[in-house]
């Protein structure tokens, strides 16, 4: 089973208390983080951006 670094499937993950599935969250969150980077931090940059345009 592939987990999907989101919300749900990590607190799922947690609330298992699967070794197995700890570890595949904590690989999708790492492999996530490797590609898209912090996206919260991006997020709440952009919309300082948006903010000082109006918007």
């Amino acid at each position: 089973m592939s987990i999907k670094p989101y919300g749900v499937a990590v607190t799922d993950a947690i609330a298992s208390g699967e070794l197995a599935r700890l570890k595949e969250a904590q690989a999708a969150a790492e492999a996530h983080l490797a590609e898209y980077g912090d996206i919260p931090t991006l997020l709440a940059l952009l919309k300082v951006e948006i903010a000082k345009l109006g918007g």
